[in-house]
């Protein structure tokens, strides 16, 4: 396995680093769909947004860490979708 880019403290990935990394990850994601979602109604982008392959895409980038590092940005990424959704389906009531 490759060199992670992340610390590890006792054997473990440090889980601060990672959720940083999958937040700075998410906004990103979001800030570039934020010109397409713009083309849609906005009672629709919720709905629209929980149809993006995000766990995918995770992977995709963390392809060479290890699993945990994998579960811990998976999850941390769905924290912050459900958190944007939840948003946008009360904004848009």
């Amino acid at each position: 396995m490759a060199q992670s880019r992340f610390d590890h403290i006792d054997g473990k990935p440090d889980e601060d680093q990672v959720c940083e990394w999958a937040d700075q990850f998410f906004f990103s994601l979001l800030n570039t769909l934020n010109s397409f979602f713009a083309q849609v109604e906005f009672k629709n982008a919720g709905e629209r947004l929980k149809a993006v392959p995000f766990d995918k895409l995770v992977l995709e980038q963390l392809s060479t860490e290890s699993d945990e590092v994998k579960e811990i940005a998976i999850s941390r990424v769905k924290e912050l979708l459900d958190n944007e959704v939840e948003f946008l389906n009360a904004y848009s009531q």
